[in-house]
């Protein structure tokens, strides 16, 4: 019984797994699983902080000036405006509560959509870390 009930297990493990490679390979989460979609790119000016610092400076370079941007700090929205590329931008991450964890690199994420909304469809992905050091 304990042999049936063990390849019955393994015959479901499967199918799961199974089903799982393909969502993956599925162009239409492509953006997900990416980490460098689109044009340009972003540079933190800060690259490392300390558990004291409450700003992030970074620039940009061929993002498209003409959409939205939105960007978010620990996965928490901070900014959604359109830029200018080569300008500095300071984003307040004073009251976000994963932004200052030393124990893990926290990200920055900048993305932009077709249709300048936050749930559409994103057509430039870029993700930097930065580290937070104790004072």
């Amino acid at each position: 019984m304990k042999k049936i009930t063990g390849l019955i297990f393994i015959l479901f493990a499967s199918i799961i797994l199974s089903g799982c490679s393909d969502i993956i390979d599925d162009p239409d989460v492509e953006i997900a699983i990416k980490q460098d979609t689109g044009n340009g790119s972003i540079e933190l000016l800060t690259p490392k902080i300390t558990t004291k610092d409450n700003q992030l400076e970074f620039i940009t370079e061929g993002i498209d000036e003409n959409k939205v941007t939105y960007i978010f700090v620990a996965n928490k929205k901070v900014f959604e405006q359109k830029i200018k590329n080569d300008t500095p931008y300071k984003l307040n991450i004073m009251d976000i509560k994963d932004a200052h964890r030393t124990d893990y690199k926290p990200k920055v994420q900048l993305f932009q959509t077709i249709d300048d909304t936050e749930d559409g469809d994103i057509v430039t992905f870029k993700q930097v870390r930065y580290t937070v050091e104790k004072d």
